[in-house]
């Protein structure tokens, strides 16, 4: 019975860990970005021992919308950069509720075509000003929290055509993390049947 109990513990806390953090895309250094599961405010990154391993199969996503694959090590993924700067990556995690996580990551701001199911587009290359789209469509009054130098964080809202704009009072990494719950997403991910999607999207960049 005490080994149940642990193993019902641990399960919950895994999941729990699950929903609360996200992937984000650290910018692109000699043509590849690394992406970490955890909390970027707290300088969390999870581990193949830890929660990493419940993100399953990664993949990158070219300019072109094409899938390319990511390496997995044991702290992040590894995603190669397109010739403007620009990575994505995408994973997921399914519930024992049903419900996928969809981690959908994305550095730079150079191409201003989205390439995710939810993605926070500029609208001009290197632009403050975005469109917050899902499966290509506008997402209104949809909140949006920026985090930045130094452990400063914000919360911002898209307007009704789905755009809103981006403050970064300070040179350096700003990280903006944006979900969304769609109860009609049925799919399967991994393998593993869903009936529910959560969409965890990021958009990683540096202010100058």
């Amino acid at each position: 019975m005490h080994m149940k109990k642990s193993l019902l513990a641990l399960a919950l806390a895994l999941s729990g860990a699950a929903h609360a953090h996200f992937v984000w895309l650290e910018p692109a250094s000699g043509g590849e970005a690394k992406a970490y599961f955890g909390e970027w405010a707290d300088d969390l990154r999870e581990t193949e021992a830890g929660h990493l391993k419940l993100v399953s199969a990664p993949r990158g996503i070219g300019a072109d919308g094409k899938e390319q694959p990511a390496t997995r090590h044991n702290d992040h993924f590894s995603v190669k950069a397109d010739a403007g700067g620009d990575a994505r990556l995408v994973g997921g995690y399914v519930s024992d509720k049903g419900v996928v996580s969809l981690y959908q990551a994305r550095t730079g701001r150079t191409g201003t075509t989205a390439r995710h199911a939810l993605e926070l587009v500029p609208q001009a290359p290197g632009s403050n000003s975005f469109s917050l789209l899902l499966n290509g469509k506008p997402l209104a009054k949809t909140k949006v929290v920026v985090f930045g130098p130094p452990k400063w964080e914000k919360s911002f809202y898209s307007d009704d055509a789905g755009k809103l704009t981006l403050q970064t009072p300070w040179p350096g990494q700003y990280v903006a993390e944006v979900s969304h719950l769609d109860k009609d997403a049925a799919g399967t991910w991994d393998g593993k049947p869903y009936t529910q999607t959560r969409h965890v999207a990021t958009l990683s960049f540096i202010a100058k």
